[in-house]
């Protein structure tokens, strides 16, 4: 599996004219060029505009795409208008038009990492998941306890299907007792007053100047510290990286919980991915299932 996520998406000129006027006022100067980034699973438009003035990374959706991915764009929208600089881009611009919807970005010169993994980008990206550990959530965020159910709490559904128990690891299908007992306490576990991003994984980190910033923040709530970890680590194995458990005691060093107290969130993660990659695939969403069941046997793991 790579580091991040691969698809094609709209291009620039697939935009509704008024909707690409308006990202060019928010930039400023005449247009030059994108460059557009091909990765996540979203059916929006994302990309580097280079104007005259300036470059921004924008994200930009259409009336009629996408229906999700005009939704996310919007709550996004709203989450980037709280955040601080210091683990999220600048905003520059918000636009949502009758055609459509866009954000308009400070343009992070960085790398994401993964290719490979090394101590020093994991370093990075731990000092920031301990920044977000200690900010609060904006107001009016969906709470993890309410919010990431029943996704993130499957294994009764799992042990009922006969076909999602046969293809787990016989490890795990002989402990299905005990992954029903702890998939109780996730609502407590994951109760809180910070703020999660809910989706770090490579494709949406850039590391500039040693220093980690997260981008694409639909999916964030307000949550227990921490909550991040066990769903980052999945994908930091599945792309060649360290082994979650070989990568757990570098985030404690930056005061991640013992992994033991974790427990409710580790499974219920590896139960929403071992449910979600199952599922149909999406035709607007290429790819999405197979990057799921990559994730899935380190996190069951």
């Amino acid at each position: 599996m790579s580091a991040g996520a691969d698809r094609l998406r709209p291009e620039w000129t697939s935009l509704p004219l008024v909707l690409r006027a308006r990202i060019m006022d928010a930039i400023g100067g005449r247009f030059v060029r994108d460059e557009p980034a091909q990765s996540g699973f979203s059916a929006s438009y994302a990309g580097v505009v280079t104007t005259t003035r300036g470059k921004a990374f924008v994200k930009a959706c259409a009336r009629d795409w996408h229906p999700d991915s005009l939704h996310f764009l919007r709550a996004e929208m709203q989450v980037l208008a709280t955040m601080p600089a210091t683990i999220a881009p600048a905003v520059r611009g918000e636009i949502d038009e009758a055609v459509g919807a866009a954000l308009v970005l400070e343009a992070i010169d960085g790398h994401h990492p993964g290719s490979p993994w090394s101590a020093d980008d994991l370093h990075s990206i731990a000092t920031t998941l301990s920044i977000l550990s200690s900010t609060r959530a904006p107001l009016g965020l969906a709470g993890a306890a309410d919010s990431m159910l029943p996704d993130f709490t499957r294994w009764e559904q799992i042990a009922r299907d006969e076909r999602l128990l046969a293809g787990l690891p016989d490890a795990v299908r002989s402990r299905m007792s005990d992954l029903l007992r702890i998939e109780r306490d996730f609502p407590a576990v994951v109760d809180g007053d910070v703020i999660l991003h809910d989706d770090v994984r490579a494709d949406n980190i850039l590391i500039s100047d040693g220093r980690a910033r997260f981008v694409d923040w639909p999916n964030a709530r307000r949550g227990a510290p921490w909550v991040d970890l066990p769903c980052l680590l999945p994908s930091i194995e599945a792309s060649g990286g360290p082994s979650c458990a070989e990568a757990w005691p570098l985030f404690e060093e930056h005061g991640a919980p013992p992994v033991h107290d974790m427990l409710p969130v580790i499974s219920g993660f590896a139960s929403y991915l071992w449910f979600a990659q199952a599922q149909p695939e999406i035709p607007l969403l290429p790819g999405l299932r197979t990057f799921q069941r990559a994730q899935a046997l380190p996190a069951l793991g």
